[in-house]
């Protein structure tokens, strides 16, 4: 008898392993295939973005053409889905296939769709302009910029136009309540950018620096 329960109860032990990992496999795939979904609609928001950016840009330029008058603003609006993105610029990173707008919103819809000025002057002027990232599960999206080295290229496209590299010079982890990478340099001639997320799990920020040549 008490082999016959000791056999039941591995049985039953057994079972809820294999329950356990069942539900563990299929809250695997859930996460999976929203991950995808979101990065497919995040690519698609921000294409769109950039789209919509160059169509209002060429109209401003045709117009100066007629007119011979005007200006490129340093910020342009689009709508997308109902919601509003104000867009300051690009960012390239050929090396870990960053393509982005650079929005200046800090809110959960503009960092969900693509890259958010944090900090600092213009595009393209003296200072240090920091630019902040999602990292996304599987270390999607900016935590990407973990991948760059000394001299690796960042370049920054403001709306007039005007792009200039910025080449990697420094990198770093620190705590969530550091915030000296933003710091503007004693240098007023330099021209910095600061590339921000986060770790995983959110408890640190990971930061790489760049600097115009």
């Amino acid at each position: 008898m008490k082999k016959l329960i000791a056999k039941i109860n591995k049985e039953k032990v057994f079972d809820v392993i294999i329950v356990l990992i069942v539900i563990a496999l299929y809250v695997c795939v859930a996460l999976f295939i929203y991950s995808n979904f979101r990065e497919r609609k995040r690519k698609e928001v921000k294409t769109n973005i950039i789209n919509k950016v160059d169509e209002q840009i060429n109209e401003i330029k045709a117009n100066q053409a007629q007119e011979d008058n005007g200006s490129i603003p340093k910020q342009i609006t689009v709508t997308y889905s109902g919601i509003n993105y104000t867009v300051l610029g690009k960012i390239r990173i050929k090396k870990i296939g960053i393509y982005e707008p650079i929005l200046k919103e800090n809110t959960k819809e503009a960092y969900d769709a693509s890259a958010v000025k944090i900090s600092g002057p213009n595009l393209n002027e003296k200072g240090n302009v920091s630019i902040g990232g999602h990292n996304f599960m599987r270390g999607n999206f900016f935590i990407k910029i973990n991948k760059l080295v000394k001299d690796d290229i960042v370049t920054i496209t403001d709306l007039s136009g005007t792009s200039i590299n910025y080449y990697v010079y420094d990198s770093g982890v620190t705590s969530i309540d550091d915030v000296s990478y933003l710091a503007q340099p004693t240098d007023k001639n330099e021209m910095i950018v600061t590339l921000v997320t986060c770790t995983k799990g959110g408890k640190q920020r990971y930061f790489v620096k760049a600097k115009a040549k």
